[in-house]
């Protein structure tokens, strides 16, 4: 995986992008919720960088399989604790998982690698469970 600086747009910008793929697919729901969200004006991030941080997900994931010699694409708990522990900033927390959770609800369906994707960003960032909605 790339590495990117602490706090960074382009950090945010994975983690949503992850957020939107993580289920295998990303539905037009969900870039509507991600514009709704506004978190990408708050950060100066137009829409080219935003796609940018998704290709260079999509490739970072696509070459990890590959160097594993795996079908499926799969992260790991370390490597998405790294992309999680790239954003620090408490605030900047919230509004990312707030983010994230417009996405993965945008479909009105939580997939399983949602869900597990959110709680493990609440679990790492210490947000109490009561605070995350997730309807399944």
């Amino acid at each position: 995986m790339r590495l990117y600086a602490t706090d960074s747009p382009d950090a945010v910008c994975r983690l949503l992008a992850l957020s939107m793929i993580v289920d295998g697919h990303q539905a037009p729901s969900e870039m509507k919720a991600l514009e709704h969200s506004a978190i990408l004006e708050r950060l100066g991030v137009d829409a080219e960088r935003f796609d940018d941080a998704v290709v260079a997900l999509c490739d970072d994931l696509l070459d990890a399989a590959r160097r594993r010699g795996d079908a499926e694409i799969e992260i790991d708990n370390a490597t998405l604790d790294r992309l999680l522990d790239d954003v620090a900033d408490p605030l900047l927390r919230m509004h990312v998982l707030k983010a994230m959770l417009d996405i993965v609800h945008a479909d009105r369906l939580i997939d399983s690698r949602e869900g597990l994707l959110v709680r493990r960003a609440q679990r790492r960032w210490s947000v109490p469970a009561d605070a995350v909605p997730m309807e399944e």
